[in-house]
């Protein structure tokens, strides 16, 4: 006998598919959020170390070497943070997605449930009757 199939069997192929989909969009995301968090931290580190003014006196071209050197520390670490912040959005976007794609396929998921157990209920009726005609005939045919 085949395997009874819900019309919305093909539905739920496809929404395990998007919510695949979405867990491999959430994983890439905390992937892109865990390196933006190293590089954050790294240049987060690096800071002190590359702003800290020259031991000695210094000529101007030396200082001013320095100054340049100390604000692009400083850019780096501003743009680091925010990558981390763009990464942080984007995986809280790939959350409330595959939130969404995982409660579309639990809600379609009860429906196909729902469907085969009224199918097999429907079937195990049919047997049911089935054998009680079956005796009846069987009592009627002794008599």
């Amino acid at each position: 006998m085949p395997a009874f199939r819900t019309p919305y069997d093909t539905l739920l192929r496809v929404r395990r598919i998007e919510e695949d989909r979405a867990k491999a969009e959430m994983a890439g995301a905390s992937l892109a959020e865990r390196e933006a968090a190293g590089t954050f931290e790294q240049r987060r580190t690096d800071y002190p170390r590359l702003v800290r003014p020259p031991d000695a006196e210094t000529d101007l071209v030396h200082f001013r070497r320095h100054h340049v050197s100390a604000e692009a520390a400083a850019a780096s670490v501003t743009q680091a943070r925010q990558a981390l912040e763009s990464a942080h959005e984007q995986t809280e976007s790939a959350r409330n997605a595959l939130r969404a794609a995982a409660m579309r396929t639990q809600g379609l998921e009860r429906l196909v449930d729902r469907a085969r157990e009224e199918r097999l209920a429907e079937m195990l009726d049919a047997d049911q009757k089935a054998a009680e005609e079956s005796a009846s005939r069987k009592r009627k045919g002794r008599r």
